[in-house]
């Protein structure tokens, strides 16, 4: 029924849709209940070992034409997917002709294959695959069998660039771009794909009256082009949303925009934005211009990782070991490097930072960024040595509110395993004070502590000493209204309570946890109610929240004995240039490892613990709702926290998420 023998690069995928009309081969004297699938990678079984440039295998899933993450799947059937065919290897399907593969009450059956190359590294290699159905294993074994075609039988086939250049549903209306960038040693036409296919589930069966219309696109010339700097990276993101948008106003009309980020994608897109905004300067104009909807990142290091890395990992960024881009997350200038897009040509603004992160968001991109409708930031509370809660989350939080989420959790939740992060009532819970502003908020600064550090010091120091520093890293960044009470120096007391922040991760067991992590198991696949990855926090940040700096005007002698003085002050400044004029809307997911790509999902059901996230993105600025609103007045964003009374509702509004449990959660 089917023999296909393809290649394919990094950043390449063939996605098939295999259609059989039982009735019509059963006329044909094929009267068949089930078929056969054999996937076969056709490289070397030489090459299994060579995983750092490789890895030359394919990620493969089969899904029924019933199948959808949002419903239970009924019966025993499984869903049939592997993570890594490795070289030489054979994925052998059963797929089912029932219930689940049937178009309706018609005699049509149907699945979806996608078919993923694993290449992360190296641009040269192809990878060849074999891809066969039939009605016996013995067929679809023969690797020279005589294929036949069947009427009846129907295979449809959509590769990278056809999937990633679908028109609008209504080519007449005005068109809304999705721009969507990738991280590092990562790549559009696979690890955003899941993203993609759920913008367009959400949008295209929409109503004409509210359909946003529409396309997603994304930069694929930086696949493999990790270490270039963030710089260049951008650059060439700018360049290309110009060529994009100018080729398709030739078609339609682009009048809309949106971003979206994952990882590095996140300060990528925003020098992308600083170049479009340098070199066009007409191109966001309200009036005559493309207008700026959502500007969103997911697990992004804003103020890059020096913070929050280990000494014996920033070194070798410092030396080169990412190229331009370790060095620009590593807040280290590196001279004799492009300034195309980082400045206008006149010099209205002399004042410039060094380090390209602090000039990600000055004038005159400012004005773009503060112009969106929507800025929303995605982190992971826990488990990601990546991108850590700190520098995803922009180094301030309303810790009061995540408190009474944490509450409420705990009381859900008889047993709390220790990777869970919980509130404490223990004397032993360590922080800081936790004073509120005149709107009841608690706004601070997420402290930076290597992974280990408590570990390693609790053998050797009294325990009074290694709460102490942690109480310092909340103080810094707490609101202007402090509390005096000297016994609140012990622990961050709310409701009287002590809050105890989240477990960090390590940066070398998140990064083995790409290979190590547990894959969901078939339960979790095929039933959103047995799902506990959830959104913990979800608040829209005001400017007025922010605590006043920490590290202005301090005096030199804490300048000489804090070692790390220089780098939390160049942080703060880019936290602070980020949000002193603009509002964030800040969701915390906690979700499973391997969670810096679980929160993309990257891979349809190896990472599918980050479903809530992706979906919470897709259904707060692209579902139904936001549409409708939207269509009605394109002026005002409405699908955001309700914040008219902010200390009350942020915090009436995390604890009715979490209060619905895990059940709404997914």
């Amino acid at each position: 029924m089917v023999d296909e023998r393809k290649r394919l690069r990094i950043g390449e995928l063939y996605r098939y849709k295999f259609s059989v009309n039982k009735d019509v081969i059963k006329e044909q004297g094929l009267d068949v209940s089930h078929l056969f699938l054999r996937i076969k990678n056709e490289e070397s079984a030489l090459l299994r070992p060579l995983y750092l440039t490789g890895p030359y295998s394919f990620y493969i899933d089969v899904r029924p034409h019933n199948y959808n993450e949002n419903r239970k799947f009924p019966g025993k059937e499984i869903i049939p997917f592997v993570e890594n065919l490795k070289p030489d290897e054979r994925f052998k399907v059963k797929i089912l002709l029932n219930e689940n593969s049937r178009v309706g009450d018609t005699s049509l059956y149907s699945w979806t294959i996608d078919i993923i190359s694993q290449l992360a590294v190296t641009t040269i290699p192809k990878l060849e695959f074999s891809f066969r159905i039939g009605t016996t294993r013995k067929v679809v074994k023969k690797s020279n069998g005589l294929f036949k075609s069947i009427e009846g039988v129907s295979l449809e086939m959509w590769d990278t660039e056809t999937l990633w250049d679908l028109p609008p549903k209504f080519p007449e209306k005005p068109v809304h771009l999705v721009i969507m960038t990738h991280g590092i040693f990562s790549n559009i036409g696979c690890d955003m794909l899941y993203m993609k296919d759920k913008i367009e589930e959400m949008t295209f069966p929409m109503d004409e009256s509210i359909n946003p219309n529409i396309i997603v696109r994304g930069f694929m010339g930086n696949v493999g082009k990790s270490g270039h700097g963030i710089h260049c990276l951008g650059v060439r993101v700018g360049k290309y949303v110009l060529e994009t948008v100018d080729k398709l106003n030739k078609k339609y009309k682009v009048d809309r925009i949106s971003f979206i980020g994952h990882s590095l994608g996140g300060p990528t897109q925003s020098m992308a934005v600083r170049y479009i905004s340098i070199k066009r300067p007409d191109f966001f104009d309200a009036v005559k211009g493309v207008k700026p909807v959502n500007f969103i990142t997911l697990a992004s290091p804003f103020i890059g990782v020096i913070g929050d890395f280990p000494f014996y990992l920033s070194v070798p960024l410092d030396m080169g070991a990412l190229g331009l881009t370790g060095r620009d997350l590593n807040l280290k200038y590196t001279p004799l490097t492009s300034k195309d897009g980082l400045y206008a040509d006149d010099e209205v603004y002399p004042e410039h930072s060094k380090y390209i992160l602090e000039i990600l968001p000055q004038a005159p991109a400012k004005k773009v960024f503060e112009s969106f409708k929507r800025r929303t930031i995605y982190a992971n509370v826990m488990d990601d040595g990546i991108v850590p809660l700190r520098t995803a989350a922009l180094l301030y939080l309303d810790w009061r509110s995540i408190h009474k989420v944490q509450k409420i959790r705990k009381k859900n939740k008889n047993s709390p395993t220790s990777s869970e992060f919980v509130s404490s009532d223990s004397p032993e819970s360590s922080g800081a004070s936790s004073p509120s502003n005149e709107n009841g908020n608690n706004v601070g600064e997420i402290p930076a502590e290597s992974p280990n550090k408590k570990a390693t010091l609790q053998w050797t120091l009294p325990q009074a000493v290694i709460h102490g520093s942690k109480i310092n890293k909340y103080k810094r960044g707490q609101t202007n209204e402090a509390n005096s009470d000297s016994d609140n120096e012990q622990g961050v007391f709310l409701d009287g309570q002590k809050f105890e922040p989240p477990k960090e991760a390590n940066t070398v067991l998140s990064a083995l946890s790409v290979l190590t992590a547990a894959i969901p198991d078939q339960e979790y696949i095929k039933n959103p109610a047995v799902r506990k990855d959830e959104v913990i926090h979800d608040k829209l940040y005001h400017p007025e929240e922010l605590p006043p700096p920490h590290y202005e005007n301090r005096p030199i002698v804490k300048k000489l004995i804090y070692p790390n003085e220089s780098v939390n002050r160049i942080q703060e400044r880019i936290a602070r240039e980020w949000q002193e004029t603009m509002t964030w809307r800040k969701v915390l997911v906690q979700i499973q490892p391997d969670s810096h790509n679980n929160i993309v999902v990257r891979r349809r059901f190896v990472n599918l613990y980050g479903y809530v996230a992706v979906e919470h993105m897709v259904e707060h600025h692209f579902g139904s709702k936001v549409c409708s609103e939207l269509a009605e007045d394109a002026n005002e964003p409405k699908d955001e926290p309700n914040q008219s009374s902010q200390a009350d509702r942020s915090n009436e509004y995390n604890e009715g998420e979490i209060s619905k449990g895990a059940e709404n959660a997914t």
